[in-house]
């Protein structure tokens, strides 16, 4: 038998949230397993700092130490210590039973509220207690394979005269373009010095809304496939850090995220 003890504030305890919070797919597990009966309360994350980086280094025979050839970030893991809790057993095993739930799918957004920032992540294990009471303190596992910390989104207005702008982002980062044509035109074409460059040869007209996304290179006239329109020449790049010059056939809004390792 279990031997629960009464360990919730009698006031409500929604109340004492604290500033920590985890949120996971659009669920802020604090707020949503929080109530008069019981809580989870976020105690403390990591694997939000430096990364860990696989070296590619060669030996060579006769000299001293090796050559370093560059490297690649490893997997991010993200260990979120907790506490939960409840009055009574069945309310404990159905609060587990609700984060259960809310723990569900991969490569969801992983935020915490004292940061501006996401991941993308899969919950990987979770070191549980023995039930032995009705408080007990864990560790859920969270991995991203895609060890990127994404911050802001940014918009570029993409004119038809050479601009030169910023990509504020540690590492390069994939893009969409969104574009709404004002009058009629028989092709679209982005060019920039990073080597991005898209030609779409199809008969446009006012008032069409194109979206070429980086990520699956979709494209997407009116919601309506068109990745048949886009040419040969085209050359899909990611966006690298630093200076870049843009320019467009037609007035267009380059969006990316930050990206951060």
């Amino acid at each position: 038998m279990y031997n629960f003890i009464d360990t919730i504030p009698n006031d409500n305890a929604k109340n004492a949230l604290l500033s920590l919070q985890t949120v996971f797919n659009g669920f802020n597990l604090d707020e949503l397993l929080t109530d008069a009966t019981g809580r989870f309360v976020t105690l403390s994350v990591g694997g939000r700092g430096v990364l860990s980086r696989r070296m590619n280094i060669t030996e060579t025979p006769y000299q001293h130490g090796a050559r370093e050839k560059g490297f690649t970030y490893d997997i991010r893991e993200i260990p979120v210590k907790f506490l939960i809790e409840d009055k009574t057993s069945s309310g404990l095993r159905n609060r587990f039973n609700n984060l259960n739930a809310f723990l569900l799918g991969s490569k969801k957004r992983l935020e915490f509220t004292d940061e501006e920032a996401y991941f993308i992540a899969t919950l990987q294990s979770a070191d549980i207690p023995d039930e032995e009471s009705n408080s007990l303190v864990g560790t859920l596992i969270f991995v991203c394979t895609d060890p990127a910390k994404r911050k802001n989104s940014k918009e570029i207005n993409v004119t038809e005269t050479d601009a030169t702008h910023i990509i504020s982002t540690q590492g390069e980062t994939p893009w969409s373009i969104n574009v709404v044509f004002n009058e009629a035109s028989n092709k679209f074409e982005f060019t920039a010095s990073s080597g991005l460059y898209l030609l779409l040869n199809y008969t446009f007209v006012a008032g069409d809304r194109l979206q070429i996304d980086y990520v699956g290179r979709k494209v997407f006239l009116n919601g309506n496939d068109l990745r048949s329109g886009v040419s040969m020449s085209s050359n899909y790049v990611l966006l690298q850090p630093g200076e870049i010059t843009l320019k467009a056939s037609h007035n267009c809004d380059l969006v990316y995220d930050e990206r951060y390792y």
